[in-house]
């Protein structure tokens, strides 16, 4: 494994860290929705890329989530095309009634050119309970890489909320990250009405 492809896998985990420890902080305050996003560039964003966006799972929220993310980049100046050389992937995750007790979870591959690959499961026991979180927890995780390279830049954002239009809560944390293409964000809070 090479030392860019380790240094990927230990941003990746940073921001799942971020994504499995912001509920509990944000289930201290109000009672409405509650979203951050955290990002690292690992690369200067080159000027006038050109974009295709793809998602990892083939889900319906996916599939508006597509339109949102493509919307977005062309609103920001960006081109976007299908046969582009840069391509932003994302994932989203839904957990109906979170549990802040369980143990955090951190997956993560890394791969290096001869296509040999590693993976591996970081279970991480919290040292006290803490309470439901009640409602939904949303998860997106969004790459931009150079086809078939490691990604220049990563983000993560994550929400709690009451049970309500999963599409409108992770159109908001879309738009948020996409703000946030190729910049570091260590925390930043997501306005979430």
């Amino acid at each position: 494994m090479t030392y860019r492809s380790l240094h990927l896998v230990f941003w990746r985990a940073v921001c799942v860290l971020l994504v499995m420890t912001v509920p509990g902080a944000l289930a201290q305050g109000t009672a409405g929705p509650r979203a951050k996003m955290a990002a690292k560039a690992h690369a200067p964003l080159p000027a006038d890329i050109v974009v295709t966006v793809d998602y990892r799972q083939d889900t319906d929220l996916n599939g508006r989530l597509h339109g949102i993310f493509e919307r977005e980049l062309r609103d920001r100046g960006y081109r976007v095309a299908d046969d582009a050389d840069f391509v932003l992937t994302f994932e989203t995750l839904v957990e109906e009634k979170p549990s802040a007790d369980k143990p955090a979870s951190v997956v993560g591959r890394g791969g290096s050119r001869s296509g040999a690959e590693i993976g591996f499961e970081l279970r991480l026991p919290l040292d006290k309970p803490r309470p439901s979180l009640g409602g939904r927890r949303y998860s997106l995780n969004v790459g931009l890489a150079l086809r078939g390279k490691p990604p220049i830049w990563v983000a993560s954002a994550v929400a709690v909320a009451a049970h309500g239009d999963r599409f409108a809560v992770q159109r908001v944390m879309v738009e948020a990250v996409v703000a946030a293409l190729g910049q570091d964000a260590a925390s930043r809070p997501i306005a979430i009405e």
